[in-house]
């Protein structure tokens, strides 16, 4: 049986990877300043949790849709809970729909316009959910970055994992994505960090993750025995990877749910994008570095 410790006025259903967590953080951070908002997400939004993505609470999205999807009865004690649901999902749910609609005290917020439309506006992907809890926003109006709650204690953690990882305020380099057409060639970011010791004599830590997990080895292999350069060991937990972004003094990425990552932590940001556009699915304070071959070079 689900239950509220804390009443909570506004349940979102969010589903995604990282990238899609980090999108719609401007839309959630507008509705918990109105009211309480309890989050029902997939796994990046519960590993970044509630104090990261400041709401009140986040709790797993998966079981609440298999309730929905049964016959099963649902649990009023905790749908009483709530006067408004809002649904970010890409693709529309008729059955959440269907049964939602059983809760009179409920107002579901779905958005009215289908996410593969609206992506050809080319306007940014994280202003799809704003329009849905904005739906007055003026369309010319600049979305505002998204940002994550970084505290204190995230700072100081970062800064006792750097010093674990032998790394002291770096340039951190993200060289993968989900998606390998995505990347620039490790022999970029190679030169990148080659470049950023000889300038500035600054450390440089190179971090993978789920998606590169093939080719962490050779990654490894790409930066081994370079001066002042280090690689990330093994995987880090998404609230340690936040932790250590906070200490970086500059992001290098592709086009990754990491790269979204680093920017909402406040990381002067720079990403490469190669076959998809950054208008619709740039971080919004990002600096863009369009892929050619004078880049590469």
């Amino acid at each position: 049986m689900l239950t509220m410790a804390n009443p909570s006025k506004t349940l979102v259903f969010a589903a995604g990877s990282l990238g899609d967590c980090v999108l719609t953080l401007p839309a959630l951070q507008v509705l918990q300043s109105h009211n309480p908002v309890t989050l029902a997400g997939t796994s990046p939004y519960i590993q970044l949790g509630s104090s990261l993505l400041n709401v009140e609470k986040v709790i797993p999205l998966e079981a609440l849709l298999q309730n929905l999807h049964s016959d099963a009865p649902l649990d009023k004690t905790f749908w009483e809970n709530f006067t408004d649901v809002y649904v970010f999902f890409k693709d529309k749910d008729p059955k959440v729909r269907k049964r939602l609609k059983d809760f009179k005290n409920l107002i579901l917020h779905e958005p009215s316009e289908d996410f593969q439309e609206f992506l050809k506006k080319e306007k940014w992907a994280g202003a799809y959910w704003l329009n849905l809890v904005q739906p007055n926003r003026p369309a010319a109006e600049t979305a505002p970055a998204a940002k994550l709650n970084i505290s204190e204690m995230d700072k100081e953690r970062g800064a006792l994992l750097c010093d674990f990882l032998g790394t002291t305020n770096p340039l951190i380099i993200h060289p993968g994505s989900g998606d390998p057409a995505k990347n620039a060639p490790l022999s970029f970011f190679k030169k990148a960090a080659e470049k950023a010791v000889q300038e500035s004599g600054a450390d440089v830590f190179v971090i993978w993750g789920d998606a590169e997990l093939q080719q962490a080895d050779e990654i490894m292999e790409v930066f081994r025995d370079m001066e002042k350069v280090k690689v990330l060991p093994d995987l880090l937990m998404l609230k340690d990877l936040v932790a250590v972004l906070t200490q970086g003094r500059g992001y290098l990425g592709n086009d990754s749910g990491v790269t979204h990552l680093a920017a909402a932590c406040g990381l002067k940001t720079f990403a490469v994008f190669n076959t998809t556009d950054s208008r619709i699915w740039g971080p919004q304070e990002a600096i863009i570095l369009a892929a050619t071959q004078t880049l590469y070079q």
